[in-house]
């Protein structure tokens, strides 16, 4: 186990141990979930939670809504590709007030009425 040395910043205490949790920690969690699937004796509901993490892991699960897509950052789109998700975020802030204006014009209750 790790122990703090004496004249350690909690910068450097910070970089050491997330490096070990990078390394040592992320090994062992691997280890961990081929173990749970490849044991004949482990809980099918646990083999099939470990094998389903193995998956995402490795990048051949998509969330449904990402649709195969990954988003790019700000940093990496092209002016056009900025707008075109800028025009998408305006038209999808407008759909929700304008849900929430025909949720308020029909009086329907809210959670806290």
């Amino acid at each position: 186990m790790s122990t703090v040395k004496k004249d350690e910043t909690p910068d450097q205490l910070f970089e050491r141990v997330s490096l070990r949790l990078r390394t040592v920690g992320l090994e062992s969690a691997v280890d961990a979930l081929i173990s749970v699937c490849t044991e004949k004796g482990s809980p099918m509901p646990a083999r099939a939670t470990a094998g389903v993490a193995l998956l995402r892991a490795n990048g051949l699960l998509v969330d449904k809504a990402d649709c195969g897509k990954k988003a790019k950052a700000p940093h990496e789109m092209t002016g056009d590709e900025l707008q075109a998700e800028i025009d998408r975020l305006k038209r999808s802030a407008q759909q929700v007030q304008t849900g929430a204006l025909a949720e308020d014009d029909q009086g329907a209750g809210g959670a806290f009425e």
